[in-house]
Order: C-alpha cells, then structure tokens, then sequence
C-alpha cells in the first residue's frame, strides 16, 4: 500500500491531486484506491472525512467553517483550481478513462479534467441554482415534444382520464402512477434503443434496474436521469416550477435544451444529484434550479438498523451521524469544536427540524438547511 498518506492531516488531503480528483469525479480505480488506504490505515479515517466536509464547505462557501483549516489565500487558491479544472475538462482536454497522474501538491500546475464535470455540478449546488444562457434554450412544452416525436416515429400515449391517481405500466414493466389530467408518452424505441419517456403533469414512477439502459424523464424544461429507483415528477405545461423528488434511491436531474428532445441520450450539461429526502425546484420563467431538504424528511427504509435516538450524557457528535444514517442527509459540522459538547435527551417521534433544534439550543449551536444539508455553526464547547 501506497504509504505517501501515511501522515496526512486534513489540510494535506485537500492539498492532494488524488484525493481532489476522487472527491469530484470518483471512479472504481479511485474508489477502490481510498478503500484499500482507509483499510490499512483506519487510524486516518477521521482526517479523511474531516477534509471531504472541508472540501464540501468551501465549495458551499461556508467561509466560517472552512476558515478553522485553510487562510483565506488557501481558500481562494482552492477555488481557483477547481475552476481551472473545470475549465480544462470543458475545453476537452481530458480523455476520462486516464489512469490516475502522480500525486501533486495542491501548490503546483497540472490540473484533473476528469473532475470538471461533477466541479460544475457542485458547484451549481453549493449555490442552489443554475441559469443557462437564453440564446440556448426556450420554453418546452409537452405539445411541441410529442408533435416532434411523431414526425419521425409512433408515439404511445396515455393519459390518466378519471378522478384518481391511475397506475401505468411501460413495456419493461416500470410503473407511472399518473395524477388526474396527467399523460405519459413513450416511442417505439423504448426498452429497445432506450427508455426515454415524457410526462406532462404529475407522476410517481418506480422504475426497474438496467444498468445497460438509463431512464429518463422529460418534463418540459427538466430532464431526469436513473437507472433504477422510486421519484415523483411534477411538471404541468401551464405550472410555473418542475419538481423532482426520490422517494428512494438517487437520480441525477438536467436542464432540457429542445435539441435533445427524443435523442434517447442525457443532455451534455452539468447534472445536480438527488438523494432520498431531497427535492429540486426548477423555476421555468428564471431558469433556476434550487435544491431543497423535503418538507417531511423521513427516516430510509432500507437502514438495517435505524439509531435508537436515547441520549445520556452524549457527545453530540454522535447525534449529527445518527441524522446521516437515519435520514441520509448529509451534516456539515466541525468535529473539533464539537469536541466537547455533550447532552442527553430522547426522541420518539419528533421531526427531523425539532430534534436538531433541541440539541442546538442544548449545546448553543445552530443549524441552516444549504443545498439540502444540515449545516452546524458552533463556536464549540468547554471542556
């Protein structure tokens, strides 16, 4: 095992070319290069984690939080260089199946195209919104998709007519349980070439695995891509937002330029990422994504074990991972100046909202939700 990492603190893995790169665009070589690291070296996992919430913050721009690490030249320099990233991947410079480069200190040239693409999606996150440029995209509606797939090929097309929420099966035996005046359209490609389909109006789909062929929904302005998950799409022509929300699993959601209407392929622009508990709101008139915490979060129902939520004299550390295990949203915070903060309480069945108010106030911290995560700020605890 590569021991170069050995005597990484927080600040040098986010200084590092290869733990950047992971960060931002991981792949299987990454990913099985860090498991194999935090095998070997367990003693590091804490630093590890530490400097992908450091990471995190600053692309988030949580100024207070990335201030405990880095000065406010090293910030900057950090952001630069992911610019510079994603600048170079855009330029297409990069060929994506490289093997990895030598380590680099953050301090010198040479920069991971590779990145670039998943840089751009964070940070559209780390501010919660995406506008595209007006000469590249109009309004899309349902109408004008469909009269354009028909052109070239038949068209099915289904629309719920009655009172109630009506259950649709696709040809690959995915289902769309369509809300009243909603319609689902799909071609003759689907499940052959591929599984596109088009929604007007409010759906729930639960959609079957097949790694070999995404899904994707249109949705007049919104494109949604899975390879196998449970989300609700809500997108009627005369509504002013789209909304995207997973009820299970993960999608990743786009802007639709008209172009790739019935192209069967994702749309060449930068993807924001859904989790269970999350939502996106597209406005259509100011062409604004914003990422958002579910009104509701509710606890994952694929968590083998779900916390207990029964506090003694508990350090509240341990409160903020039982939140990530149990609801799967992600909680920013610095474990060093939480280091001492400790409470006790018992939760049964209060809202996700209430039980982090109590142990702010206990512990006199306090929470914003940014770009669907939980973010403490504490000025830390006496020992």
């Amino acid at each position: 095992m590569d021991s170069t990492y050995e005597h990484f603190g927080t600040v040098e893995f986010v200084a590092d070319d290869r733990f950047l790169k992971h960060q931002l665009a991981p792949s299987a070589d990454s990913t099985a290069f860090w498991d194999e690291y935090l095998r070997a070296y367990p003693h590091k996992n804490t630093e590890w984690q530490q400097a992908a919430e450091l990471l995190n913050a600053v692309l988030l721009g949580l100024t207070s939080y990335s201030r405990t690490y880095l000065s406010e030249e090293e910030e900057a320099r950090l952001l630069d260089r992911i610019m510079r990233t994603t600048e170079a991947y855009d330029a297409g410079m990069y060929d994506t199946r490289a093997q990895e480069a030598p380590v680099k200190p953050l301090r010198r040239t040479g920069w991971y195209r590779m990145a670039a693409a998943a840089v751009v999606a964070l940070t559209i996150v780390a501010t919660g919104y995406l506008a595209w440029q007006p000469e590249t995209s109009r309004k899309a509606h349902y109408a004008d998709t469909i009269s354009a797939l028909e052109s070239t090929s038949h068209v099915t097309r289904h629309t719920n007519k009655s009172a109630g929420p009506e259950l649709y099966y696709l040809p690959d035996s995915s289902s769309v349980l369509l809300a009243p005046k909603s319609e689902v359209s799909f071609t003759t490609a689907y499940n052959q070439e591929n599984r596109s389909v088009y929604l007007s109006g409010k759906a729930t789909l639960d959609v079957v695995p097949n790694a070999g062929k995404p899904f994707f929904v249109y949705a007049n302005e919104v494109v949604t891509k899975v390879l196998g998950t449970k989300f609700e799409v809500v997108a009627f022509d005369d509504g002013s937002d789209v909304t995207v929300k997973v009820l299970n699993g993960k999608v990743t959601v786009y802007q639709n330029n008209v172009r790739n209407n019935g192209a069967g392929t994702a749309p060449k622009q930068s993807a924001i990422l859904l989790l269970p508990n999350q939502l996106v709101v597209f406005d259509r008139k100011a062409e604004l994504f914003d990422k958002r915490l579910v009104e509701h979060p509710v606890s994952l129902p694929d968590v083998k074990s779900l916390p207990k939520f029964e506090y003694e004299d508990s350090y509240a550390v341990r409160f903020f991972e039982d939140i990530k295990q149990a609801y799967g949203v992600n909680v920013v915070y610095n474990p060093e100046l939480l280091a001492n903060c400790q409470f006790s309480a018992s939760f049964s069945d209060e809202s996700l909202p209430e039980r982090l108010d109590v142990v702010c106030k206990t512990i006199g911290a306090s929470y914003e939700i940014i770009d669907a995560q939980v973010v403490i700020t504490t000025t830390g605890c006496k020992p």
